[in-house]
């Protein structure tokens, strides 16, 4: 075998790795919104999402594009954010691929947003679609606000063929939790 094949195949392997070890770092979010917060959903000194939702796929790695999902989680003792945006795939040869179900998953700090981890995932047939209310918009027709209710989780759904956002919004003071669908 000739130092051309071996090289790619070397790199195939090496970008492979790469990839694999990035997806075990993004631990799987708890199976309900608000499970095993410490007591409370109310971080100190954190943003909030109405705060970075407009800004924050154009200035932070742990969004590839449109923001389609998010979720306020404690994980090992510290508040994190777990986003979910779409993104962009390339092929062997470094070409973009055309590739809707293309997404990125990102754990951020709340008070930072700076990104502790990301992987590549599927997005799900309602995160695909692109018509209708944005994140920031969806957010701000939530109610959120200081000091209460804060969203917990933006998740998108299917219902009646439609993408729709689910917003789960948390009183602040009581911790009850909120549901809400929105266009």
């Amino acid at each position: 075998m000739s130092a051309r094949p071996r090289l790619g195949i070397g790199a195939l392997v090496l970008v492979a790795a790469v990839s694999c070890a990035a997806c075990a770092t993004v631990p799987d979010p708890p199976a309900a919104v608000g499970e095993d917060y410490p007591g409370t959903c109310m971080p100190s000194e954190f943003s909030w999402p109405t705060d970075f939702l407009e800004s924050l796929p154009g200035e932070s790695s742990a969004v590839g594009g449109s923001i389609v999902g998010l979720r306020l989680e404690y994980v090992d003792a510290e508040w994190v954010w777990r986003l979910r945006s779409a993104d962009t795939r390339s092929d062997v040869f470094g070409d973009r691929v055309d590739d809707p179900s293309a997404g990125r998953e990102s754990l951020v700090d709340v008070r930072t947003l700076e990104t502790l981890a990301t992987h590549e995932v599927e997005l799900t047939e309602a995160e695909q679609q692109t018509l209708g209310t944005g994140a920031y918009d969806a957010a701000q027709l939530s109610g959120e606000q200081w000091p209460s209710p804060l969203i917990i989780e933006m998740a998108r759904v299917m219902e009646g063929g439609t993408a729709m956002w689910r917003i789960t919004t948390c009183d602040t003071a009581t911790n009850e939790h909120f549901e809400m669908t929105l266009n």
